[in-house]
Parts: structure tokens; sequence; C-alpha cells
């Protein structure tokens, strides 16, 4: 009899343990789904922001940001008197 409770008692430690490592896994899994999710966010918004950066600095759009500022192009600005 005494033996049959020391099996059940070591046998519910058993199954304590192995719930509380299951919930950490859990636990971890739900964090990396949530780390994943903010991956994907930060992904989707850095190719927004190289596709603005490409936008912005066509040559086209560089030459009319320095013909607003009062530059001139390096072939106009040796036959200027």
């Amino acid at each position: 009899m005494r033996v049959a409770l020391r099996f059940g008692l070591l046998y519910l430690l058993s199954l304590l343990l192995l719930f509380a490592l299951g919930h950490r896994n859990q636990m971890e899994k739900a964090a990396l789904a949530r780390l994943e999710d903010r991956l994907a966010q930060v992904q989707q918004q850095e190719a927004d922001l190289l596709k603005q950066a490409y936008a912005l600095g066509r040559p086209h759009r560089i030459l009319e940001w320095a013909r607003k500022e009062g530059f001139i192009p390096m072939s106009e600005g040796r036959w200027a008197p």
C-alpha cells in the first residue's frame, strides 16, 4: 500500500511537471506568433519605405528639386556669363 501511494505521488508530480512544461510551451508559442506578426508588419513597412525612397530618388525628381532650389546643371553652368 505504501508503495502504491509513493508511485501515486510520483505520478501526480510528474503530471504537474508535464502540465507546467506544456503551459510554458503554449506561452512561448503565443509569443512567437506575436513576434512573427510584428516581423511581417515591419517587413511590409520596410517595403513601403523602399518604394517611397525609390520614387523620391529618381533622377527627374532630383532635377526638379535642384531647379526649385536654384541649382543649375553643370553643362549650363559652364556657359553662363
